[in-house]
């Protein structure tokens, strides 16, 4: 059984598989760092809307962090950001300088 102290087991995993500090991610989250310590030191139960803001922001489902089950680990999610930004910037790099030969037409 999951309980909210497996939740929070995960959000500090995925803060570590992220290397985002407990403190920086509190200030994203807009929640002040010595409140959201204690959340995550104390395993304080939340509202349904500030964990699934938790959620959100780690780049995670809800049901992640509540079940454990999503079918993919922290750091095969982290490679695949990485891959997308990757592919971004090259997408990037080749629409402007598509722009740059469309110019010379």
């Amino acid at each position: 059984m999951n309980t909210i102290d497996d939740f929070w087991k995960r959000v500090h995993e995925e803060l570590k598989a992220h290397k985002i500090s407990r403190k920086k991610f509190a200030e994203f989250i807009n929640v002040p760092y010595s409140t959201f310590n204690s959340w995550l030191k104390n395993g304080r139960s939340l509202e349904v809307y500030t964990a699934y803001n938790i959620a959100s922001a780690l780049g995670v489902n809800l049901e992640y962090l509540l079940t454990g089950i999503d079918g993919k680990n922290a750091e095969e999610r982290l490679k695949q950001t990485e891959e997308r930004k990757t592919v971004k910037t090259s997408m990037e790099k080749l629409i402007r300088k598509m722009r740059k030969e469309l110019v010379k037409l």
